[in-house]
């Protein structure tokens, strides 16, 4: 696959989204279409007029990138190992919960991608932890997910 091809097929798929996100707002209940369905609207239409400003940069410089190839990433097997490591963490969120999985995640996921200082890699996930349950469940009140396997 090319990658003009690859742009053309992300450009039309946002664009179609952006149409359907902003036809799916008649739907919503009439409490809401003053707030919700407006801010709704706001984001489709935005995401509909970047995706053709990008492609009319795209029609601008089009001869210049005839023909090249996508490259997905300059190091495969970080990111298939990333990629596993998302899909496994998203399966295991229900049964673990929310931060015994994401401790786990955190510190494995940076050291595939590359960190090797052991300090800096618990620091990180450590204060990564401590900064969502300030923010999210103390401050803001959001239920992160429970473990359902104890």
């Amino acid at each position: 696959m090319t990658r003009r091809f690859a742009e053309i097929i992300l450009l039309v798929g946002f664009l179609i989204a952006a149409f359907a996100l902003y036809l799916s707002t008649a739907e919503y209940p009439k409490m809401v279409q003053g707030s919700t369905a407006t801010y709704v609207r706001f984001l489709s239409v935005w995401l509909g007029l970047l995706c053709l400003i990008e492609m009319g940069l795209w029609l601008r410089k089009r001869g210049r990138e005839e023909g090249k190839k996508l490259n997905v990433t300059s190091a495969p097997f970080r990111f298939w190992s990333l990629l596993i490591l998302m899909f496994i963490y998203s399966i295991l969120l229900e049964y673990l919960g929310f931060y015994i999985i994401s401790a786990l995640f955190l510190p494995v996921a940076m050291m595939v991608l590359g960190a090797r200082n052991i300090w800096s890699v618990a620091l990180t996930s450590g204060g990564v932890l401590i900064f969502v349950y300030l923010v999210f469940a103390k401050l803001l009140g959001v239920p992160l997910p429970q473990a359902t396997l104890f």
